[in-house]
């Protein structure tokens, strides 16, 4: 499947990927990340079920704080 990540097209050879598996194979790992497929807001014990599929946008980004 092809999908866009962080604007950028990415290819997996399955037809769908759940976001935590999308994130474990990208090696986030940072405790606070957010995360969206078309624009709806993917909650952290939601990611196990959510499912990117073949065109979808995902975001996925470390929230980071500084100062």
């Amino acid at each position: 499947m092809r999908v866009t990540i962080n604007s950028m097209l990415t290819e997996f050879p399955e037809n769908q990927l759940s976001v935590a598996e999308i994130l474990r194979r990208k090696r986030y790992s940072f405790p606070n990340i957010i995360s969206r497929i078309n624009g709806t807001l993917i909650r952290r014990e939601e990611r196990e079920n959510a499912l990117v599929r073949e065109g979808d946008d995902a975001e996925l980004y470390h929230m980071m704080s500084g100062g």
